[in-house]
């Protein structure tokens, strides 16, 4: 998440950047109570489920008393490709 930080607090400002994050965060808090309620994606990794933010798809995983936030990426990005290099590896 820092590196989104730094990024958008360079290209915009840090004001945007603690915006955006607070945004993620509250999406991402959304997902405790019922991780498995948005879609898997098992073609990209086993386990893999994914949640959107505006422009950003949060992909993670759960088990029974975690969810781990695998990847954040914006939806330009070639998540096929980022698959087949283990970037969704947890």
């Amino acid at each position: 998440m820092a590196e989104i930080w730094s990024y958008i607090a360079e290209e915009a400002s840090e004001t945007t950047a603690n915006r955006f994050l607070a945004r993620l965060e509250g999406t991402c808090q959304k997902l405790l109570p019922f991780p498995s309620a948005h879609p898997e994606r098992p073609q990209l990794a086993p386990g893999l489920r994914v949640t959107f933010q505006g422009a950003y798809a949060i992909y993670y995983q759960f088990d029974d008393t975690h969810v781990v936030i695998i990847r954040v990426l914006h939806g330009a990005r070639d998540v096929t490709a980022i698959a087949e290099q283990g970037g969704f590896d947890g």
